[in-house]
């Protein structure tokens, strides 16, 4: 198969994110967005892949993240409407992350039923804050932590759900800065695009819009990936 091209530049990148939406920082990589859109009065089109809630509570987190996990303190649909509406007004896709970023390899979350139970209920709040979701052409979820057990699968199968997943970026990296980030960004698209040019698919990046660094560097990451002969196109799940 011949790889897609995408509009003006190289090989076609899309973006995603993950574990918002969380005030200070989501809004700001909406604005990046906004700016850099492929069209006047319209944003460059990413998917959110989010929370419905984020529990209050270290020891309830311990027991939902990985035992590795130094971010306790996640975006949520349930706390922040105006941000998830805003995702959904601007354009962008709102995808399924869980209800609550379980960890997908704790004996608890093994379990088909339970993993169903969490994109259900991410459902369930997401109409609630959102409605307009609804109108996607297409239900995306991806797994937390990218672990795709067999129970993710199986839940995913069950409930219809397109199980996405993407290539990371280093931005979750907590000593990581934006000048790292930009250098694993192009090693890691260079390795990826040899093997998607196989398969004639974009390359989906990941970033967090949670972070600090994310909402600051993200303008000069989407520049650099530009320049290096990149095409940004804007999110859709038809061509993966």
């Amino acid at each position: 198969m011949k790889p897609i091209k995408g509009g003006v530049g190289g090989y076609p990148v899309m973006l995603s994110f993950d574990d918002g939406p969380r005030p200070g920082t989501t809004e700001r990589v909406l604005d990046v967005l906004a700016r850099r859109g492929l069209e006047p009065d319209r944003p460059l089109r990413a998917a959110f892949f989010t929370l419905a809630r984020n529990p209050r509570g270290w020891w309830v987190r311990r027991l939902l993240f990985a035992p590795y996990e130094i971010w306790t303190d996640k975006g949520s649909l349930e706390r922040h409407p105006d941000l998830a509406r805003r995702i959904v007004e601007e354009g962008h896709w709102l995808g399924n992350h869980g209800a609550t970023h379980f960890w997908p390899r704790w004996p608890w979350y093994r379990n088909r039923r339970r993993v169903v139970a969490q994109l259900r209920e991410w459902e369930r709040v997401a109409d609630a804050v959102v409605p307009a979701w609804r109108g996607q052409a297409a239900r995306l979820a991806r797994a937390p932590y990218l672990i795709r057990t067999y129970a993710w699968r199986a839940a995913t199968a069950e409930t219809g759900v397109a199980d996405l997943g993407g290539l990371t970026t280093g931005d979750a990296n907590p000593r990581a800065d934006c000048e790292d980030v930009r250098r694993t960004l192009l090693t890691r698209l260079e390795r990826e695009r040899r093997l998607a040019e196989q398969t004639g698919r974009p390359v989906v990046l990941i970033f967090h819009d949670i972070r600090e660094l994310t909402a600051e560097c993200l303008d000069r990451w989407l520049d650099t990936i530009s320049a290096a002969g990149y095409d940004l196109t804007d999110f859709d799940p038809d061509r993966l």
